[in-house]
């Protein structure tokens, strides 16, 4: 047992210099892994300089090219750690989700970002800019700033930037094309300097917080054979005159996979809000660098008791990916529903507002739904697939597939129970019961089927991840089954 880690790692690793030498994968850093993403920059580069009549012809040719080389990374590429296996499945979906939205659905010649402008700089003739109405303020050292729309620039540099801003901005908050774009706060402009200030006490605390209650939660995982891709229903040796039924041993393994999920993803958020905002800066940045682009990526744990498990997905868990994937959900809807006011060939602006006469029905709102967690479930299992370990990416792929379900379940019973017994109750035990139904419905849908994606993802290897460079709790000795201090 105390050597299993360290077989987990060496058996991945095994398999990777297999694949390899066997000829039936390339390595995810060949040049050819990097096609379908090197194709979609390239031809949002050159679509302005096209004529109209090239840029329709060619969109369709060039997504089919797109999805070509992202079907064949998925199939025959493989990275030796997790991060890069991973990223291998991630990125293969993603790309070809951003090609669907930058391609098919949208015209990016139309985009604009915000950006900032300092007031009678280099950047003041630049036609490609625009000044966002009422916002204009100093920075810390006096100099006046702008806040200005910026078009797609003919400058072929800065035009690169500003694409590679657009591909790698999932929350938008910055993009014309995102239904929550808007001007920050004009004093976050004002008080540039102070709020940097204000926000490297949080920024830094919260890092060392998730840095630590990772590394601890590494160690926990280490000592459990499941959580190293062993598939097993035995308790880990410090836990076996505790975890004596299979249903206490499932939770305690669905609790740390959770907690494992949440610290990973806060913790790259915390990094990059401290690496951006306070160490690079506005200076280098721009806009990227102000707590405006940073929004909260957690909500409100009371959306679960109001909402159930609507609340938990729409608005408590992150929301990385929602833009690209409601885009293609509202799409979908488009097509399946008829809508004769909606034409995918003919752009419309990103800044034009919804007709005010096509209310969402409910039939498009479950088809927004379904198909965003179909597009998550594919984006989850092709990670899954990628792995080096014997995962079954059916199973993930399954679990996002149900949770439509899920809240089409909870919504009749509630329909079913409010009708029946809460009108005789008193308006303040109608509440209760209500917020107490929503959760306790919640919490028992995603215990019953949040196994089948934690276990695939452990048998994959996903736990073999070193999220962070130096474990301090391993490398001064207080782990038995790993003594590292440099994990990378």
């Amino acid at each position: 047992m105390v050597s299993s880690y360290a077989e987990a790692e060496q058996r991945v690793h095994d398999a990777y210099v297999k694949a390899l030498h066997g000829g039936t994968v390339k390595p995810a850093s060949s040049v050819v892994a990097s096609l379908n993403f090197a194709l979609l920059i390239g031809w949002l580069f050159v679509s302005p300089s096209i004529s109209e009549l090239c840029f329709r012809r060619c969109r369709l040719p060039v997504f089919l090219c797109i999805s070509y080389a992202s079907i064949w990374n998925l199939l025959y590429t493989r990275s030796i750690g997790v991060v890069g296996s991973i990223g291998v499945g991630l990125n293969s979906v993603l790309c070809v989700v951003l090609a669907v939205n930058f391609i098919l659905l949208h015209d990016p010649r139309t985009f604009k970002r915000l950006v900032l402008r300092s007031d009678g700089g280099p950047s003041g003739a630049d036609t490609s800019t625009e000044l966002a109405q009422g916002l204009d303020a100093c920075d810390g050292q006096g100099r006046k700033q702008l806040l200005a729309w910026e078009h797609m620039p003919g400058n072929p540099w800065r035009r690169l930037l500003w694409i590679l801003d657009l591909i790698t901005s999932f929350r938008t908050v910055h993009w014309s094309w995102s239904s929550s774009a808007s001007p920050p706060d004009a004093r976050w402009l004002n008080n540039d300097s102070s709020y940097r200030t204000a926000s490297a006490g949080r920024n830094l605390s919260r890092f060392l917080v998730d840095y630590f209650l990772i590394d601890l939660l590494k160690c926990i995982m280490i000592a459990d054979p499941y959580f190293v891709g062993y598939s097993t229903k035995q308790p880990p040796p410090y836990l076996s005159p505790y975890l004596t039924s299979s249903g206490a041993l499932y939770t305690y393994r669905l609790l740390l996979s959770t907690a494992g999920m949440y610290l990973a993803v806060d913790l790259e958020y915390s990094t990059a809000a401290l690496v951006q905002v306070n160490f690079l800066g506005p200076g280098i940045l721009g806009l990227n660098a102000l707590p405006f682009a940073f929004p909260p990526i957690w909500g409100n744990p009371s959306a679960i008791l109001r909402k159930g498990l609507r609340g938990f997905w729409g608005q408590c868990w992150h929301q990385f990916f929602r833009m690209h994937f409601v885009s293609i959900g509202d799409a979908m809807a488009n097509i399946l529903l008829r809508n004769e006011h909606w034409n995918p060939c003919n752009y419309g602006s990103p800044d034009r507002k919804p007709r005010q006469d096509l209310k969402p029905s409910r039939a498009r709102h479950v088809v927004r739904i379904v198909t965003v967690f179909l597009l998550s479930g594919i984006l989850h299992a092709c990670a899954s697939y990628t792995l080096l370990g014997p995962a079954k990416p059916v199973a993930t792929f399954l679990f996002f597939a149900l949770q439509p379900l899920g809240m089409a379940i909870q919504h009749a019973c509630s329909r079913l129970f409010a009708g029946s017994y809460l009108p005789s109750l008193p308006d303040r035990w109608t509440a209760m019961i209500r917020q107490a139904a929503n959760a306790g419905f919640t919490l028992l849908w995603l215990w019953g089927t949040g196994g089948m994606f934690f276990d695939d993802m452990a048998k994959g290897g996903m736990w073999l991840l070193e999220p962070i460079p130096v474990s301090f709790i391993r490398g001064l000795g207080l782990s038995n089954y790993d003594k590292r201090f440099w994990c990378w």
